[in-house]
């Protein structure tokens, strides 16, 4: 029996932190997960491409998940993210989630593979993982059409949720929940929240941003549960400024600020995106614009 029936709202992605030797700083991916289960986040995924899965290797990720699930404690639903760089390295981490405890699991297809590898995938991580799996739908990797997804979802049951964010992400929400809206538990939405209320008003009733100001895009995604459009169309309004400047070094950054994060080191040079002092004023001004609405986690000086 799952711990969580259904998984929905706002899911904060987990930017993962590194020590000054480039490991992973487990104390800090620690007090991410903690962050996101006391400021009212519904949920946790990592690592997916906020957590530069793409930079981790085989063992420390399956480290990091079982830090993350052990600071967690059952409080949220955590997916784990079993994106790689081969189909065998994503059934690899579909294995380590199941014998984790994983509440379910989330992938895309391998980088420079094609649609057919896609499904495949699909088909082949619910053999290896008894629980839920996340469709991720990305741009950049083999994304499946609606149709697609439809037929995939007759074959393989355990396709619960979808994150569906091929751009533009609202319009091929709609799409997928004409076909699929009635056979799926979740459909959710990316691209940082930018779009939270078209997505919404076209089917999703979920997210999955960046952790580091979730828990005021969760505030918005309650709003509009209780049916006060307005009032969530105007706060996400108002967060939009900051959500446009978000790169990994802002997640980490802002992360610290909020007293989570105790280091901001890039297991890749940043290059342009790195924050400079002008980047970190414009922070500071949008985050006065928005500190009424922060409950958990004040923002600290730079």
């Amino acid at each position: 029996m799952p711990r969580f029936d259904h998984l929905k709202g706002c899911f904060g992605l987990l930017p993962t932190p590194y020590t000054e030797e480039y490991e992973i700083h487990i104390p800090d991916l620690k007090a991410a997960a903690n962050f996101c289960c006391t400021s009212g986040q519904h949920g946790i995924v990592w690592p997916v491409m906020v957590g530069e899965f793409y930079f981790l290797g085989e063992e420390e990720r399956i480290r990091g998940l079982d830090a993350v699930l052990e600071e967690m404690n059952g409080r949220l639903p955590l997916i784990f993210g079993c994106s790689g760089v081969s189909l065998p390295q994503v059934l690899l981490f579909a294995r380590a989630a199941q014998k984790a405890g994983a509440d379910a699991i989330i992938a895309m297809a391998p980088a420079r593979t094609n649609q057919a590898v896609a499904l495949e995938m699909f088909k082949r991580m619910a053999d290896n993982f008894d629980g839920p799996i996340v469709l991720q739908n990305a741009g950049m990797y083999a994304p499946l059409t609606g149709e697609q997804i439809a037929g995939l979802i007759e074959e393989v049951p355990s396709i619960e949720y979808i994150k569906e964010e091929r751009p533009p992400g609202p319009k091929h929400i709609a799409e997928v929940y004409e076909l699929v809206g009635d056979k799926v538990k979740t459909i959710f939405g990316g691209a940082a929240g930018k779009f939270l209320p078209d997505e919404l008003t076209r089917g999703a009733n979920g997210c999955m941003p960046a952790c580091e100001i979730a828990d005021l895009l969760a505030k918005v995604m309650e709003l509009w549960w209780a049916g006060d459009e307005s009032s969530a169309r105007a706060m996400h309004t108002r967060l939009l400024p900051l959500i446009n400047l978000e790169t990994h070094p802002f997640m980490r950054y802002m992360l610290k600020r909020r007293g989570v994060f105790t280091s901001t080191v890039e297991r890749a040079p940043a290059g342009a995106q790195t924050l400079d002092t002008a980047d970190k004023r414009e922070i500071s001004v949008q985050l006065a614009a928005i500190q009424d609405l922060v409950e958990f986690y004040p923002f600290g000086p730079e």
